[in-house]
């Protein structure tokens, strides 16, 4: 449960809004007196508490695992950048040529060649 807390100056200065009733707070307090209690220690038995660590065993290794992938594909990402932004630079520092003149129909004649024998 969320509840946002409103602080106002003025003639109610220090006053918090939004945080529900007395008896909203009360009720609160009554449940969480129960967390910690010995009935709760005697639900838990030890095989209970070997299969919850066992579980947050695996789970934890399925994190690192995963947070493993995740920097080597992030790695693999930036270092594919690298390589295009160095591919970029490099066309980017090359000297441009400029296109032949294209004005002289005759070489275009010179340029078919007739196939048929």
């Amino acid at each position: 449960m969320y509840l946002k807390e409103k602080v106002v100056g003025g003639t109610h200065k220090g006053r918090c809004y939004g945080l529900g009733s007395r008896n909203d707070v009360r009720r609160l307090q009554s449940d969480l007196e129960g967390i910690g209690s010995s009935r709760q220690v005697e639900a838990l038995d030890g095989v209970q508490i070997v299969a919850i660590s066992d579980q947050i065993a695996k789970l934890t290794a399925a994190l690192e695992e995963s947070e493993r992938k995740r920097v080597a594909e992030q790695q693999s990402m930036s270092e594919t950048v690298q390589q295009i932004k160095e591919q970029v630079m490099n066309l980017a520092r090359r000297p441009t040529t400029s296109a032949p003149d294209d004005t002289d129909d005759e070489s275009d004649e010179d340029d078919y060649v007739d196939l048929t024998p």
